[in-house]
C-alpha cells in the first residue's frame, strides 16, 4: 500500500469521529503551547536579570568598611575601619595580575538637595573618579563624563542620571551646559547618562538618579573626606576569580587600615559575579522542572490519544480481525494504527507549538516594556519541546499499536459475535 493511500485511509478514519479526535489531543494542544511560552519566558527572565545585573558594571565586587571582630591578636574589637583614595590605589597597584581597578566612591548618607531653574529635587550623590563610567556602565549619551583635569583640579562639574535630568531641567537634552546647585553651591552639567533598567537590587540608589561629580570636588565642596571613602568598587581581571581577587585586596588593605585580612566583619562585601552564578542555576532548574512537568503533562495528553486510538480499535475489532484473516500483515496494520496516532499527536502538538510562538510573538510585540521579561524562544526551549513531542508520539502509538499486533484472530471473531 502506498503512503498517499495510507493517509488517505488515516484521515478518512479520523474525520469520522472528529469530536472524539479534539476532545483526546487538547490535551497535548495545551501542554505544547504552555511549554513553549513558559520556557520561553524563563530564557527571557535569564536575559533580562543578566541586562539588569550588569547595568551595575560587569563582575564587580562592592567592598564595605565595617567594624572589627574579636579574635585576632594585636586587633581591638569594634574598631570602624576606614578606608581612603590612597588605599584604593595601593590594592589595585599590588594586586594587579588579578585586580582590573578598584574605585573609590564618596556616598551621601542622605540625599542631597538639587535646585535648577525653579525646581528643586532631592538626590542621591556620588563623588567618583574618571574610570567611573566605563567601569561602571553609564553610557554618556548627552555631553561627556569629566576626565582626569576634571578630578585633579576639583572643577565644579556634574553629570546626571537620566531620570535626574529630567527632574532638574525638563527633560535630558535640556540640561547639558545647564546650571544647578547643590548643597546650595554651584555645578555645570557636563553630561547626561542615558538611562538603565529598574535596577531591583540597588539599595534604593537608582543609577537613573544619581548626581555623579569628581571625587576631590565632593572632598573640597561638598563635605566629604578624603580618608573615608563609602566603599570601593573592585572590578577583577577577566578571568580572574572575583574571590581570590577579593582576597587580595584585603590583604593589601588590611595593615594599612588596622584590620586582620581574615576579619571577615572588617569588609562587608557584595559579589555580583555570584548574583549572575545564582541566576544561572536558578535558570539551568527552572528548565530541567518545566522540561520535566511539560513532558509528564504532554504524556498525559498522549495516553488521551492513546486511549481514542484503543476505543476505535474496540470498534473495528471486526474489520481488523477480517483483515488479517485473508493475509493482511501485521506490519501493514500496526504501521496504519501508528501513522493515524501520529497525525493526531503530532498534528495537535505543533498547532500547540505553533500556538505558543504565536504567543512570545504577541508578548514581545504588544505587553507594555518592562512590564515583565520579554519571552525568547531558545534553541533549549526548543529541543525540549521537540523531545517532549516525540515522546508524546511514542506513548500515544506504541500502546494501541501492541494492541494490534496481538489481536487474535479467532478470539476477535467470537468476541464480536
Amino acid at each position: 500500500m502506498e503512503l498517499a493511500d495510507r493517509l488517505q485511509l488515516a484521515l478518512e478514519s479520523l474525520t469520522d469521529h472528529p469530536r472524539r479526535v479534539i476532545a483526546s489531543a487538547m490535551g497535548v494542544f495545551w501542554g505544547a503551547a504552555a511549554i513553549v511560552l513558559v520556557l520561553a519566558w524563563g530564557s527571557g527572565f535569564r536575559e533580562y536579570m543578566r541586562t539588569e545585573l550588569s547595568s551595575f558594571g560587569k563582575g564587580v565586587v562592592f567592598l564595605f568598611p565595617a567594624s572589627t571582630s574579636s579574635g585576632f591578636p594585636g586587633h581591638r574589637k569594634g574598631v570602624w575601619v576606614q578606608l581612603s583614595r590612597e588605599d584604593g590605589e595601593v590594592a589595585e597597584r599590588v594586586s594587579s595580575e588579578l585586580i582590573d581597578a578598584v574605585l573609590p566612591e564618596h556616598v551621601s548618607e542622605e540625599r542631597v538637595l538639587a535646585e535648577a531653574e525653579g525646581r528643586t529635587r532631592r538626590l542621591d550623590l556620588s563623588g567618583v573618579d574618571e574610570r567611573y563610567a566605563r567601569y561602571r556602565n553609564f553610557q554618556i549619551g548627552r555631553g561627556r563624563f569629566f576626565d582626569a583635569s576634571d578630578v585633579s583640579h576639583a572643577r565644579a562639574v556634574t553629570v546626571l542620571g537620566h531620570e535626574a535630568a529630567e527632574l532638574l531641567f525638563g527633560s535630558a537634552d535640556a540640561a547639558v551646559g545647564r546650571t544647578l546647585r547643590l548643597a546650595g553651591q554651584g555645578f555645570e552639567v557636563v553630561g547626561v547618562a542615558d538611562e538603565k533598567g529598574r535596577q531591583y537590587t540597588n539599595n534604593n540608589r537608582p543609577d537613573n538618579r544619581l548626581v555623579l561629580v569628581p571625587i576631590t570636588t565632593a572632598e573640597e565642596r561638598l563635605g566629604f573626606h578624603k580618608e573615608r571613602v563609602s566603599r570601593l568598587l573592585l572590578f577583577p581581571r577577566p578571568g580572574a576569580d572575583p574571590n581570590a581577587a577579593r582576597l587580595a585586596v584585603l590583604a593589601a588593605l588590611g595593615p594599612r587600615a588596622g584590620f586582620h585580612p581574615d576579619d571577615v566583619d572588617a569588609i562587608k562585601w557584595f559579589d555580583l559575579t555570584q548574583i549572575l552564578g545564582l541566576v544561572d542555576v536558578f535558570y539551568a532548574g527552572f528548565m530541567v522542572f518545566i522540561g520535566v512537568t511539560g513532558t509528564i503533562t504532554l504524556l498525559i495528553g498522549g495516553v488521551g490519544i492513546a486511549n481514542y486510538q484503543l476505543a476505535l480499535l474496540a470498534e473495528r475489532t471486526v474489520e481488523i480481525a477480517v483483515a488479517k484473516a485473508i493475509g493482511a500483515r501485521n506490519r501493514t496494520l500496526v504501521v496504519q494504527t501508528v501513522l493515524e496516532t501520529a497525525i493526531v499527536s503530532g498534528g495537535t502538538a505543533l498547532g500547540g507549538v505553533l500556538l505558543g510562538l504565536a504567543g512570545c510573538a504577541a508578548l514581545r510585540t504588544f505587553a507594555p516594556a518592562g512590564l515583565f521579561p520579554t519571552p525568547i524562544v531558545s534553541g533549549l526551549a526548543l529541543a525540549v519541546t521537540f523531545l517532549a513531542m516525540l515522546g508524546v508520539a511514542v506513548v500515544a502509538s506504541a500502546i494501541p499499536a501492541l494492541r494490534v499486533r496481538r489481536m487474535e484472530i479467532s478470539v476477535a471473531l467470537r468476541a464480536s459475535m
